[in-house]
């Protein structure tokens, strides 16, 4: 009996010589997508570890009333941190209105601060508040 060469087409050839070829850099990719598949579950299980000890803690939240001058110093940073976040929220909407480039980043910036000094302020009004035995 003898052997012959196996004929393979010029198009199994290639698509062999091709995977041949890419082997190692296919290999690479799986690595890297695998350590960051493993990076990415373990920045879920932290936030979620996060946001669970943020609620346990905002529930054993026992606010006590400031004093006038506690409350002047409050109220006083909150103002300057407003000038400042209208300040940018004005520079945002005038580039935004302009349709300039990357000017939405402003104004997403300026609308999540006006969010959170308005969560800050809703706080300042309600912590005086008591609270009801359950």
């Amino acid at each position: 009996m003898t052997k012959q060469p196996l004929r393979v087409g010029r198009i199994r050839y290639g698509l062999w010589w091709l995977e041949e070829a890419t082997a190692g850099a296919r290999a690479r990719v799986r690595a890297v997508a695998d350590g960051t598949a493993t990076a990415g579950r373990e920045l879920r299980w932290a936030a979620e570890l996060s946001v669970r000890a943020a609620t346990v803690q905002i529930d054993h939240v026992r606010p006590e009333p400031l004093n006038d001058r506690g409350l002047l110093k409050l109220m006083a940073f909150l103002a300057f941190a407003a000038l400042g976040i209208a300040f940018v929220l004005g520079i945002g909407v005038s580039q935004w209105l302009m349709t300039a480039e990357n000017s939405m980043v402003f104004a997403a910036a300026g609308a999540l601060a006006v969010g959170l000094a308005v969560l800050a302020l809703a706080f300042l009004v309600f912590a005086s508040r008591r609270r009801r035995n359950r």
